[in-house]
């Protein structure tokens, strides 16, 4: 029945064809009824004729025809069961293959739907549990605060907990940061005293010496993402530096240093430092190391359209310029 199916199908789609060559024939016949010639030879003209368009083109073209609607069948098979029918018109295989790129799309916008409403519930989950954590953080603050000087070590502890709860919320937050983006000039200098005023136990805890030059540039970006940003280079900054200085700088064209006088990176790890979860040689060395600071750093510089680029030598510390300052705008 299907191949019966099949074969309609087929002479359905050659039917333009097949009225042409009958056409032709009709013709031929006119021909050999105006010139009195011999029927016999008209029927036999017409007989070698058509085995000739069976075995050279009508058969060769049906298996292929038949092999290609039999290989749509199996992709529709493959594909979910859609609610409303498709509109297709022309010959067969097109009207199959419309059908099954139709179904197979909607397959995979189901999917979406689906993972998209997974994606969000995580993300409610995660900011909810975020904010949740931060209550006892803030006890845990409070108590520390009524204990003696030598509880050093359990307050440093504390603000790297802090620091990692706040890094799972920007994580969260980043994959909606174009709705999250507020652009307005700022003065870089107060933005980056906030994120040192932040990091002064750590300074104080390691002996760390701070050199914050005069700058009074201004630039066109997000307040919270360029702290964000800040607080995450500061971070590796005193993370990686046993003892020595950190600087920090900015120069008129707009290009935010930070220097460290850390362990350095090596050469080998030096493209990787912005991919997720790399860690490298130091990150191994220090066990608490996540491998997103920088990466978050990244991506938050590629969509405020800012570079950042890293120089470092084992032993010699590392240099992160972060330049501010942004495309200008096309002119008409």
């Amino acid at each position: 029945m299907i191949h019966v199916k099949v074969l309609l199908n087929y002479l359905w789609d050659r039917l333009a064809l097949l009225l042409g060559a009958g056409t032709v024939f009709a013709m031929q016949a006119l021909v050999f009824w105006l010139f009195r010639m011999p029927g016999g030879v008209l029927l036999y003209g017409v007989l070698l004729a058509a085995l000739v368009g069976l075995a050279v083109f009508l058969i060769p073209d049906y298996v292929s025809y038949r092999r290609r609607a039999a290989q749509l069948e199996a992709i529709k098979r493959l594909a979910p069961r859609l609610t409303d029918p498709v509109e297709a018109t022309g010959p067969l295989h097109q009207r199959q293959l419309l059908e099954a790129v139709e179904k197979l799309r909607a397959q995979v916008a189901e999917q979406d739907r689906q993972l998209a409403g997974r994606q969000d519930e995580l993300l409610e989950y995660y900011t909810l549990w975020v904010h949740q954590v931060k209550t006892p953080l803030a006890a845990m603050g409070l108590i520390l605060q009524s204990q003696p000087e030598d509880s050093g070590a359990l307050r440093q502890e504390l603000f790297k907990i802090e620091r990692y709860v706040e890094m799972v919320l920007g994580y969260l937050r980043i994959y909606s940061m174009n709705a999250d983006l507020r652009l307005e000039r700022c003065a870089v200098r107060p933005i980056v005293a906030q994120a040192i005023k932040k990091f002064a136990p750590q300074f104080i805890y390691k002996k760390l010496s701070l050199e914050l030059e005069d700058f009074d540039n201004q630039v066109v970006t997000d307040r919270k993402w360029l702290l964000f940003m800040i607080e995450q280079l500061i971070s590796n900054a005193v993370k990686y530096t046993g003892a020595g200085v950190i600087r920090i700088s900015m120069d008129e064209k707009d290009v935010l240093a930070i220097q460290d006088q850390g362990v350095g990176i090596d050469p080998a790890d030096l493209p990787r430092v912005f991919e997720r979860g790399f860690t490298g040689q130091n990150g191994r060395a220090e066990s608490a190391s996540t491998g997103l600071g920088l990466y978050l750093t990244k991506r938050v510089a590629d969509k405020l359209q800012n570079q950042i680029r890293i120089e470092s030598q084992p032993g010699a510390g590392t240099t992160v310029r972060l330049s501010l300052s942004r495309p200008e705008a096309p002119r008409d």
